[in-house]
């Protein structure tokens, strides 16, 4: 398709741009090409998505439509638009996001939802988000609840580094912290904390081969893939609970499609109350308990 070269030397207005790179990226395969379009446009020319059709038969500035093209370039060749843009909106915070650490998910917003909603806006207790990446549950979470503390620990330095950033974007460091620490290889010797939340790895080598490209090329393949067909991590941070987790205390986890009945039996000789709830798309995504 053409029109990334044609475009470099085109006058063109903010409705004729979209129109162009929307049907790039629809050839591309990219199913959210229009909205990305728009989230691409409106982040260079530094104005909002409403703002692009209040001003729909303006010219583009000249000066921007080279970066424009390049950057739909990037998206066509599924870079996911969140790399582009360098950044992810979370639960109503702007969060740095890059190839270091797994990009957060809408489905993660509504762990943290369910999460706020269950131990409500007083609580004031230590929070330990294990598998932390970009640091964006505990920050959300301790960014709602302000008398809440919180540890994010993750094995991967680059990880550790990103959160940190978050963090320091944030103003939350005298509440929150995070450190590496691998919790599949090393031993729990830590205090015990009043909640443990996790969106660990769950997907099967499988899922994984098969994903998105935007998923399977860009984001850190040991925050995505479990052995055990995606069970692993979530049957360790269990058992691990037992040492992290104070008594009459929660659990939050995200897991895998179909994974929920697996890890409630799991559970059951340890923990109690436990609940699932299903995502937008309606598949049984979280699983939370209290520990005995």
């Amino acid at each position: 398709m053409l029109y990334p070269n044609q475009m470099q030397n085109e006058y063109l207005t903010y409705g004729e741009i979209i129109r162009k790179s929307t049907a790039f990226l629809l050839n591309k395969g990219v199913s959210t090409a229009k909205c990305d379009s728009e989230w691409i446009v409106s982040h260079l020319v530094k104005t909002s998505r409403i703002e692009l059709y209040l001003n729909f038969d303006d010219l583009v500035p000249q000066e921007k439509i080279s970066e424009i093209r390049n950057r739909i370039v990037q998206r066509g060749r599924r870079i996911p638009l969140q790399h582009i843009l360098e950044s992810v909106q979370f639960c109503d915070l702007r969060l740095k996001c890059d190839r270091r650490a797994l990009i957060p998910r809408p489905e993660t917003e509504r762990l943290v939802e369910i999460i706020i909603d269950s131990v409500g806006k007083a609580f004031n207790g230590k929070i330990l988000d294990l598998g932390s990446g970009t640091g964006a549950i505990v920050l959300a979470l301790c960014k709602q609840l302000k008398e809440a503390k919180g540890l994010g620990v993750d094995k991967s330095s680059e990880a550790i580094s990103l959160s940190r950033e978050n963090l320091c974007l944030l103003n939350l460091s005298g509440r929150v912290s995070f450190q590496k620490f691998d919790w599949m290889q090393e031993e729990y010797k830590q205090e015990k904390f009043d909640l443990l939340i996790s969106n660990p790895p769950y997907l099967s080598l499988e899922e994984w081969k098969t994903a998105e490209p935007e998923v399977c090329k860009h984001d850190p393949k040991d925050a995505l893939v479990s052995a055990e067909g995606g069970l692993a991590h979530l049957r360790k941070l269990l058992d691990l609970s037992k040492s992290a987790l104070k008594k009459d205390c929660q659990i939050f986890l995200e897991v895998g499609m179909g994974q929920a009945e697996i890890v409630m039996e799991m559970m059951k000789d340890v923990f109690y109350d436990i609940e699932v709830r299903k995502d937008f798309c309606g598949i049984r995504r979280y699983v939370f308990a209290r520990i005995y």
